[in-house]
């Protein structure tokens, strides 16, 4: 099972958040282009969905489908700088920095 660490920064950010029902903060790793191993990385308000894992960390709910897991490795560490915006990574890498956090359409 994956485990999510937010840190201080970025949980006060999404302790502002309210959500509606069946929401959550969808992690995504998807792939991108053909030939490629990159993933673009991404943070949404969304609803969960079939495929979903629901994870409640520090009394926010994180979704991840089982496809972004497989990218994503065991650990995922979300972080948040008001001058970069928030920061996804693992204890080996950093995925992304400057994501935004949007609701989905």
């Amino acid at each position: 099972m994956m485990e999510i660490d937010i840190k201080p920064s970025a949980l006060s950010q999404f302790k502002q958040i309210e959500f509606q029902e069946g929401e959550g903060i969808r992690i995504e790793a998807v792939f991108v282009g053909s030939c490629t191993i990159a993933a673009e990385h991404s943070l949404k308000i969304d609803h969960k969905r079939e495929d979903d894992d629901l994870f409640n960390v520090y009394g926010i709910p994180l979704l991840v489908s089982k496809a972004s897991q497989k990218q994503l490795g065991e650990k995922v560490i979300i972080d948040y700088n008001p001058n970069k915006g928030y920061k996804l990574s693992s204890d080996q890498e950093v995925y992304q920095y400057n994501l935004d956090l949007t609701r989905a359409e």
